[in-house]
């Protein structure tokens, strides 16, 4: 089925999909210790401002909701003085949209930001210190969303396309859009499954989740309908098939991109992720083709 002939079809086609994720406040479990100064920030005013972030945790470009108030706790950091660096910041819990990952956030005490508020990191950074290189600490901006721009969680899923995948646990989000970015590679993580032929029915695909641009890889069935550069929704249903590789059986989706706005199309989200999940190489050239089945990648 092409992309002109999924968007021509008629609304029975299509069911009305909307992501459901939990709005976390408080403390989580997201390693902060000790204590530290606090300064209110919850206002009328969300106009953002700059923080500290650690490196891993930084999606370039890429949209949040601070989801809790300012946290009594301060990180913990091996080697690095928490009086020369924690003094002016606060200590914040936020979650990118659409894949929902909760990481922490240290804005500026003079930062104006407000629980609840949609913001979005921008593409430039900088070390925060010399002296804290080694622990990936960076200093980072951030500016509110409007209404009209935040990643829409509304859209219509296709009765065609998608199918059943593998997936590593680390890189499974419940209800997340993804884009196919590559053809089928020729490669295969038989280490994680050594003496089973788990693989015998799967391909192996480079993906990216929009918003993030976090890039994994996941291995859908060969049976399953799938393009590359198409967009598609995990389930938020999953089997655990391999606990010693963390693998899962879920099913994804197409999405009917006529139903998405144009900003998560465009890129408009984090960009340069690093690709997890074993990949076991670069994602460029190895898309090595079609994958068997009912493809057209």
């Amino acid at each position: 089925m092409t992309e002109e002939n999924q968007h021509s079809l008629s609304g029975e086609s299509r069911r009305s999909f909307m992501k459901k994720s939990a709005v976390a406040s408080g403390g989580l479990a997201l390693g902060v210790g000790g204590t530290g100064t606090v300064a209110a920030q919850d206002g009328d005013a969300a106009e953002g401002g700059k923080a500290l972030m650690f490196n891993d945790a930084f999606r370039p470009g890429a949209q949040f909701r601070v989801v809790s108030p300012v946290i009594e706790q301060q990180p913990d950091v091996s080697g690095v003085n928490q009086g020369d660096i924690w003094s002016d910041y606060n200590t914040r819990a936020i979650q990118f949209l659409n894949t929902n990952q909760q990481v922490l956030l240290f804005p500026a005490h003079d930062a104006e930001v407000k629980q609840g508020q949609v913001y979005e990191l921008e593409r430039n950074f900088s070390l925060f210190a010399d002296d804290t290189n080694d622990q990936g600490i960076i200093s980072v901006s951030f500016e509110p969303v409007g209404e009209d721009e935040v990643f829409d969680d509304e859209f219509d899923v296709l009765d065609d396309g998608g199918g059943k995948a593998l997936v590593k646990r680390d890189v499974f989000h419940p209800n997340a859009l993804f884009r196919v970015t590559s053809g089928v590679v020729k490669w295969q993580p038989k280490d994680n499954v050594q003496g089973t032929d788990l693989f015998s029915d799967y391909n192996t695909r480079f993906a990216e989740y929009l918003n993030t641009n976090n890039q994994f890889t996941f291995y859908p069935a060969q049976a399953a309908e799938l393009e590359r550069g198409a967009v598609y929704v995990m389930s938020d249903e999953f089997d655990i098939t391999d606990p010693e590789g963390n693998l899962m059986t879920v099913d994804f989706d197409r999405v009917d991109e006529a139903t998405l706005n144009d900003g998560l199309l465009d890129g408009n989200g984090g960009g340069g992720g690093n690709q997890s999940g074993g990949n076991g190489g670069n994602q460029s050239g190895g898309n090595g083709g079609d994958q068997s089945g009912n493809n057209s990648s």
